[in-house]
Parts: C-alpha cells; sequence; structure tokens
C-alpha cells in the first residue's frame, strides 16, 4: 500500500489506499483466472470488497470493451463470479452496507470487525442490527451463518 506522496497525508492509505488494495486482490484474481482454476477456493476480502461491488458495472464493461488488457489470461466474465467469494460487512454506511449485500450477495457477507484496528465499529455488529431492510433471518445470516459456513462449522459447536 502507498503512503508517501499523494497519499501521505490526511490518513489516505487506510480511508482509500486500503480499499484500493482490496479492489485490485479482487480483480487480480479474477482476471488472473485464479477463481476459474480453483472454483472450491474460498476467500474472504476485507472492507467490503473494496471499491469492487460498487465498480462492477466499470470493470465488467472494461472487461468487455478491452478485452486485449483484461482477458488476457481468463476469458471469463466478472460479473460471473459474484456469489463466489465473500466479503466482510465493515463499510460503515448502511446505503453502502445494502449494496454490498445486493451485489455479493446475501450468503456471501460476514460480519467484520477491524478489530483490533481504530476504523472498527465501536460495538461489532451494529450496523447490521440498525439495517430495518433486512429481516432478521439475514441479520443472522451476516452476524454468524455465513461466517460458520465459510469456516465449515456447526452452530451446534457454539451453544
Amino acid at each position: 500500500m502507498q503512503t508517501d506522496g499523494r497519499m501521505s497525508k490526511y490518513w489516505l492509505p487506510w480511508l482509500v489506499g486500503m480499499p484500493a488494495e482490496t479492489t485490485t486482490a479482487i480483480c487480480s484474481m479474477i482476471f488472473g483466472g485464479v477463481l476459474e482454476k480453483f472454483p472450491k477456493l474460498k476467500v474472504c476480502f476485507a472492507h467490503g470488497g473494496g471499491s469492487f461491488p460498487f465498480t462492477i458495472g466499470r470493470i465488467e464493461h472494461g472487461f468487455q470493451v478491452r478485452p486485449d488488457l483484461c482477458a488476457v489470461d481468463n476469458k471469463t466474465s466478472p460479473r460471473k463470479y459474484l456469489g463466489s467469494f465473500y466479503t466482510d460487512s465493515l463499510v460503515h454506511d448502511p446505503h453502502a452496507l445494502k449494496l454490498l449485500v445486493d451485489v455479493i450477495g446475501e450468503g456471501n457477507v460476514l460480519l467484520g470487525s477491524d478489530y483490533p484496528f481504530p476504523l472498527g465499529e465501536q460495538e461489532p455488529g451494529s450496523l447490521i442490527d440498525s439495517m430495518k431492510e433486512f429481516d432478521s433471518a439475514l441479520k443472522d445470516k451476516i452476524l454468524a451463518s455465513n461466517a460458520l459456513e465459510f469456516l465449515g462449522l456447526n452452530r451446534k459447536q457454539f451453544e
């Protein structure tokens, strides 16, 4: 992550740098064919997937109009991979969380805390709990069930 030059002020490496790095990682795994070659691979990306959920249209468009640059190692549209990887929920905004769940999938967003770092929620899960648009089943998925599934664990082990 770049911390010098224009990124040296205003805490930019943490505010925009980390989400940009997360987006770069997702695109690199997709364009590089990693998710195509290893379809059973379970990966979870931090920072709500960075800007990926919010720029999937731009990413897919670039893939379509410049395959000579984007589709070099993988000919499959990036949109095909939605639902095949996970992100955490740590986006700090109800509209962003709603879009994240809509784009990544109800079963693919896990509770994120960013603990022990200062950008975490004071009370992990409080944004999820506050979402009036989410019913109790969806809240449970994001708060617990999705993580249990991702890790291959049974809820009864923890009750």
